[in-house]
């Protein structure tokens, strides 16, 4: 019951005293308006006899009315009653001026059965006309002539007519001190409940103390509080008094047992038991009888709005519960209940804080804390060691993106079911977030052990998931650090863990890696290094190199693809290998990359325009996190826009990896761009996901070789059969494929014969500075000039002319 239902409750007990003496004072004044009806006739004085009718009636009335008081229009029926009663006593001073003393009294009897029930303003009006009616009444006195009825007569009525007000009024400010005094005594229970309360927040310890206070408030001999467990459809005792006869009670009973009780948990509504009540629930009866008592008063439990339980009263004596009792149990059942299930949810709650609500593992707030006292243990224990393992999942965010989300978090609960069943049962399992996870090793022998179980762990993490449906397979990098190596709180054990983690996973995925602190003092130079690389595009610190794209049978440039370089001002020249995965781990990628297109773009068209050469394209090389903005699209219309180079001249370079991260993004993006006429290549291709299921998906023009491909072809006639096929395949789906890595005569050669079209290499220029790019370009320019002059000449002539050309060699910067 909640706290509007338990109030709605207590009105409605004291709307029914209220009724009863309401009643009361209806057959008095009946009695009163039969005298004086009957003295008036007798006096032959007319007013007298108005007056007795006037009370007589307005009695018959009220009678009648009291009985709308209990129900949803008491307050209404109240006013009512209330009003009327003070013109029937303004009418009556005016016909029987001789009782206007009891009747100045009687205008008060209103104002006071008001008080409990209506509102302050409401109470407030009926006083104003209460005092006016009982003013008027001794006034009238004065004004109103006297009836003609014998003094003695008129003194005998006014005697009986004062003492009744008085009785009347007196009963109706004793309820209402009664009242008050009860309101003061549960204040003052509910009180000492929550100061007692508020102690403590285990369920068990709440329940016991509810069960005590609730049991002095109605002077019961037993109190049991019971949570229903409805899954199980149970009642389980998580509190009772006294605490020494707890260990009689069962723990949990069924519900389906005792009726009564179901009634109580299903409709909301209280209880009264007696074991000599013919008609009470057979099954309480015996239970009753069971434990030695002889009543039993049952009360829901209710936390907002629901019901969450029982409240058990039980005594050795017959009736023992009246209705008084269920009102102040039913006030504490309320708080009880709040208290109660703010316990329980506090330690729900505190379950969450401290675990992984998908995996069930300990999360980083819990491992900490197991962290921290390992370290005071360790230091106790005459400095015997520990481990902090910390596990990253590699390349989970392209299998998340792949299988999709919910696949994802079955992987997730299936790495931690299987990271926490390669653990002793002291260690500790945690999941930090995202794809990371951390084990404490507690109590290793020494390094060896740590990285012995971290390598067996990466082992077992490695073999593929069963996932019903598919079994897709998972690599970790492992981070491992021993206490007492270079950390002396929790934090730093685990951000030692993390360094070794990124060692590992940067010499080679799948592995663990023991920290050590030269590993700490790259990690430093690798944040020095992120710190120096925000805002590089802003501080002119980054240039682009390009390098021709040839066509093979003629060695004509196509086109040039753009290498971005960074020249911080206190380190030499970086080239991307060196700086680009940082700019996509902190997100520089996202400017960088616009400056990078922007500058080629426009130095491609400053060439076309310059060297006339209208149809001269550039490659840009996008990262997959740039494949991931949602303004992508936007970002590259507005820079050829601002350029002025035909969408036809540009070509937008991805890896396989970046084509499968977000692939229905990826797929939305590549389809836009390709639909304003801008090309699209994979760039290295054959070392990732190649599939030919995805060249289908994906809106791609060109296929560029990947240079180990072609540098496994050796003098002695090995031929590389992936070169050869992918060129097979870019002519069966008509895909323009480029061979990178050409350095040598018999390579381009091979290529050619394949029927690839173009290439680049160091066969026809390295990477070249905006000079030297420029000076190639003229020169090539003018060569395709000269010869297109130049009479025909014979085929070995231009074979001739053909490798003297590819064989130009420009380094950067010239």
């Amino acid at each position: 019951m909640n706290p509007a239902d338990r109030l709605e409750h207590a009105l409605d007990g004291r709307a029914r005293r209220l009724r009863d003496i309401l009643r009361w004072a209806a057959g008095a004044g009946v009695a009163v308006g039969a005298v004086e009806l009957a003295a008036g006739l007798a006096f032959a004085e007319w007013r007298v006899s108005l007056f007795g009718l006037l009370v007589g009636g307005f009695a018959v009335w009220l009678f009648r009315a009291v009985g709308a008081i209990v129900g949803p229009d008491r307050d209404r029926a109240i006013t009512e009653i209330a009003f009327l009663t003070l013109a029937t006593i303004a009418g009556a001073a005016v016909l029987e001026p001789g009782l206007a003393p009891a009747l100045a009294v009687a205008a008060l009897l209103p104002a006071v059965f008001v008080l409990p029930f209506l509102t302050s303003a409401a109470v407030g009006r009926v006083l104003v006309v209460a005092g006016l009616v009982g003013i008027g009444s001794m006034a009238a006195r004065r004004i109103v002539p006297p009836n003609d009825l014998p003094s003695g007569l008129t003194d005998i009525t006014g005697g009986v007519a004062l003492l009744l007000a008085y009785g009347f009024l007196i009963a109706f400010l004793w309820e209402v001190g009664r009242r008050l005094k009860a309101n003061a005594e549960d204040l003052r229970s509910i009180v000492a409940m929550s100061n007692d309360l508020s102690r403590s927040m285990d369920p068990q310890l709440v329940g016991d103390r509810i069960a005590r206070h609730i049991a002095g408030a109605v002077g019961a001999s037993d109190c049991a509080l019971s949570y229903w467990d409805r899954a199980d459809d149970r009642l389980v005792t998580l509190g009772y008094h006294p605490l020494e006869r707890r260990g009689a009670l069962q723990p949990t009973y069924r519900v389906a047992d005792y009726p009564q009780t179901r009634e109580v948990l299903e409709g909301g509504t209280w209880a009264i038991v007696d074991t000599a009540d013919p008609a009470a629930d057979a099954q309480e009866v015996a239970y009753l009888r069971s434990i030695g008592q002889r009543s039993m008063a049952i009360l829901p439990l209710v936390a907002a709005g629901t019901t969450i339980g029982t409240v058990e009263l039980t005594s050795e004596r017959d009736g023992a519960f009246d209705e008084r009792d269920v009102e102040i149990a039913m006030m504490l059942a309320g708080e009880a209940a709040m208290a109660l299930e703010n316990a329980r949810l506090y330690d729900e709650l505190r379950h969450q804080a401290l675990h992984d609500n998908l995996t069930g593992l300990a999360n980083r707030v819990l491992f900490r804390e197991r962290v921290a006292q390992a370290l005071e243990r360790s230091r106790g224990r005459s400095g015997r060691p520990f481990a902090v393992l910390f596990i990253d999942l590699d390349d989970f965010k392209v299998l998340n993106d792949t299988l999709g989300h919910a696949r994802g978090d079955e992987v997730l609960v299936a790495t931690a079911r299987r990271v926490a069943g390669s653990l002793r049962p002291g260690d500790t399992a945690a999941r930090l977030g995202g794809d990371e996870f951390a084990v404490l090793l507690d109590d290793v022998a020494d390094e060896l052990t740590a990285l012995t179980v971290a390598v067996r762990l990466a082992d077992a993490l490695r073999e593929p998931l069963d996932l019903g449906d598919a079994a897709p397979a998972v690599a970790a990098s492992i981070g491992v650090a021993i206490s007492g190596e270079g950390g002396t709180t929790a934090d730093d054990l685990l951000r030692n863990a993390d360094v070794a983690m990124y060692a590992a996973k940067a010499s080679s995925r799948g592995r663990a890696e023991l920290f050590r602190s030269s590993l700490r003092a790259k990690a430093g130079a690798r944040s020095e290094l992120a710190a120096q690389l925000r805002g590089a595009d802003q501080r002119d610190e980054l240039r682009l190199d390009y390098q021709p794209i040839v066509n093979l049978a003629s060695g004509n440039v196509v086109g040039v693809e753009a290498l971005v370089r960074w020249q911080p001002p206190d380190r030499p020249l970086l080239m991307p290998n060196e700086f680009i995965d940082l700019a996509e781990e902190t997100g520089e990628i996202f400017p960088m990359g616009r400056w990078i297109l922007r500058q080629a773009c426009r130095q491609a068209r400053e060439w076309q325009v310059r060297l006339a050469l209208p149809e001269l394209q550039v490659s840009v090389n996008l990262s997959a996190r740039q494949f991931q903005e949602h303004d992508l699209v936007e970002s590259v219309e507005a820079i050829l826009a601002e350029t002025g180079l035909d969408p036809s001249n540009l070509v937008l370079e991805i890896t396989e990896s970046g084509l499968m991260s977000r692939t229905a993004g990826t797929i939305g993006r590549l389809t836009a761009l390709r639909a304003r006429g801008i090309h699209l290549a994979i760039d290295d291709f054959g070392t990732g996901y190649s599939s030919l299921s995805y060249l289908e998906r994906f809106p791609i023009d060109i296929l560029k070789i990947d240079r180990s491909f072609i540098a496994g072809m050796s003098p002695d006639g090995d031929r590389p059969a992936i070169a050869r096929a992918i060129v097979e395949l870019g002519r069966t789906l008509e895909l323009q494929v480029v061979a990178e890595g050409v350095e040598t005569p018999d390579q381009a050669e091979w290529l050619r014969s394949l029927g690839c079209p173009l290439g680049q290499g160091y066969l026809y220029a390295r990477p070249m500075g905006v000079d030297a790019t420029e000076a190639f370009l003229a020169g090539d320019a003018t060569r395709q000039i000269r010869e297109a002059e130049e009479p025909p000449a014979t085929a070995a002539a231009d074979g001739r002319r053909a490798r003297r050309t590819r064989r130009l060699r420009l380094v950067a910067g010239e």
